[in-house]
């Protein structure tokens, strides 16, 4: 029996890059499945766009994924489909009950209101929200299976938007654990913080600036994001438009003592993986996926969102017990090697596609990858 051959839909926003740079490495390194990657890139809309008020990322993705699924189908149709996601998979549904497919998100829409303002996101009226729930209960009903990254969205999806929990599966994204390694060598002096955050605002940036002034030259800070902020003082290393997993962002990882990222607004940060596959304590929030990731006391330390004194305080406990930094450092690669190990949880995805697709699989040749241009 032939390999089966699928078909992975990859929404290419924020975080969802490095994740599809993880999954790539599992499908080239992979035996038994001949896979197909279409990216689904964002664009701002053009003047067409505003005009025809299809400047929403939901139509823009969807729509892509839609002309690209149609595309494939019109050469041969694939055993099975990935999308990842759900945004992508809104305007398919009919497509995916003809062929066995697993829809991947980060949180759902339920997930994302609650967390909406840090984003720009508010709810509209109330016949739209009517109609998006209705897409989005249509896309996950013609889904054979739907894999949430954090257990908080597998709730949602239940409770939220009535998927059979036999269907929903919890598959953490994780870091690669071969890229991002714990440093080696005594720890700094002085102490290296480190942020990575594309959306300096949301994701607490510049409260961190802040609580890092109190502490003067006790730490060195290294901040990476989407453009350089207003308001950065000395001694404080700005890296802007570092790309995911690149060998400049894997120096800093591997460099740093402490993760801080005091986000107001996150579904499940991908950076924080890697922290933690990095051997740091972390400094984060209690929003969202994160105290899946963030055990306070255990692995790192909470804050309240926009608490500056209580994350300057938390900042200075670590600093002042580098044998706690250790402690939870090390419960930190713990946790990633057993949750959020991106090979391991990869392959588990790509299993959970091919047993759908079909239940035998040959896998006596060599992989064949597809990077396909929507």
């Amino acid at each position: 029996m032939t390999r089966p051959a699928l078909l992975f839909i990859l929404e290419q926003t924020l975080g969802h890059r490095a994740h599809s740079n993880n999954l790539r490495r599992v499908l080239e390194s992979s035996d038994s499945v001949d896979a197909e990657i279409v990216e689904i890139d964002y664009q701002q809309p053009g003047r067409l766009g505003m005009l025809t008020g299809s400047r929403n990322w939901s139509f823009q993705a969807s729509l892509k994924a839609r002309a690209a699924i149609r595309r494939r189908f019109g050469k041969s149709r694939p055993d099975g489909m990935l999308i990842h996601t759900q945004v992508a998979s809104l305007l398919a549904a009919d497509l995916m009950r003809r062929v066995p497919t697993v829809i991947s998100l980060d949180a759902t829409p339920v997930n994302f209101d609650t967390l909406g303002g840090p984003y720009g996101h508010h709810r509209q009226a109330a016949p739209i929200e009517h109609a998006k729930a209705w897409a989005n209960r249509r896309a996950l009903a013609a889904a054979a299976g739907i894999v949430s990254w954090c257990q908080w969205g597998a709730d949602s999806l239940v409770a939220d938007y009535g998927v059979p929990a036999r269907k929903v599966r919890v598959i953490r994204p994780g870091g690669d654990l071969r890229l991002f390694i714990p440093r080696s060598g005594p720890p700094g002096d002085p102490v290296r913080v480190l942020f990575v955050g594309g959306d300096f605002e949301r994701k607490g940036g510049r409260e961190l600036l802040a609580a890092a002034a109190t502490l003067g030259d006790r730490i060195e800070l290294d901040i990476v994001t989407g453009r350089r902020p207003d308001g950065v003082g000395q001694g404080i290393r700005v890296h802007v438009g570092l790309k995911p997993q690149s060998p400049d962002l894997l120096h800093l990882y591997r460099r740093a003592d402490i993760f801080a990222m005091p986000t107001h607004g996150d579904m499940l940060a991908q950076a924080i993986a890697e922290a933690l596959a990095s051997g740091m304590p972390v400094v984060s929030t209690n929003v969202g996926g994160t105290p899946e990731m963030v055990h306070d006391g255990v692995n790192g330390l909470v804050v309240a969102p926009g608490d500056i004194a209580m994350l300057a305080a938390a900042l200075r406990r670590l600093v002042d017990d580098p044998a706690l930094r250790f402690r939870m450092g090390a419960a930190g690669l713990e946790l990633a090697r057993k949750e959020h190990d991106a090979e391991t949880n990869n392959r588990q995805l790509v299993d959970l596609v091919r047993s759908l697709a079909t239940g035998q699989v040959d896998a006596d040749q060599a992989p064949h990858i597809q990077l396909v241009s929507p």
